[in-house]
């Protein structure tokens, strides 16, 4: 058995100390920050109204559907999480979307689910004023595309539209509307 002298273990535990902070300093990484595109997911933020016509499939009318959504960042301002009730020709429908942006594919990101059992996934672009998602899902062994455009009107109001792909190649309108901010919500946008 060795035994080493007090001395030299104090020495060690010096070096130890001393030298740990500066190795760990070389590993450290700067605290992420949302970047723009995130705070533009920030008009989302708050409560809206929104009303508009929704069909059921492409041959029946246009039905009147009502929802109020409530939308919040999660700690940190990466993520925007959205609750939402709606009452339509389908009965009273809740869900929950989390939006987000890919940095690295320079994309917008939600995954929204109901209480039908629906989860949708979509991709998304800014342009102006006009926010244009796309996804794809699968009904009844079909891959049916979809397409989700709103238009920002104004701070307090913007408009939207949801279609499908047809198998001739066209879009055609599955819902549509308006949504305006609750009167209440005059700082909703502001990043945490």
């Amino acid at each position: 058995m060795v035994r080493q002298s007090k001395p030299r273990l104090v020495a060690l535990a010096f070096v130890v100390l001393c030298c740990a902070p500066s190795c760990l300093a070389q590993f450290a990484q700067p605290t992420p920050t949302p970047t723009p595109e995130h705070q533009k997911m920030g008009y989302f933020a708050g409560d809206w109204k929104m009303q508009g016509t929704m069909k059921i499939s492409s041959n029946t009318p246009g039905a009147p559907f009502t929802s109020t959504e409530h939308g919040e960042w999660v700690s940190g301002g990466f993520f925007l999480e959205t609750h939402s009730s709606m009452h339509s020709v389908m009965g009273d429908v809740r869900g929950v979307r989390v939006l987000e942006y890919n940095p690295a594919d320079k994309v917008y990101t939600y995954n929204a689910y109901n209480s039908l059992g629906e989860h949708q996934m979509a991709t998304g672009h800014v342009l102006d004023n006009i926010w244009t998602w796309t996804s794809e899902a699968q009904m009844n062994g079909v891959i049916a595309k979809g397409r989700y455009t709103i238009t920002v009107v104004s701070p307090a109001s913007y408009t939207f539209k949801y279609e499908t792909l047809t198998s001739t190649g066209t879009w055609s309108t599955v819902m549509e509307g308006k949504a305006t901010r609750a009167q209440s919500d005059n700082n909703a946008a502001s990043q945490p």
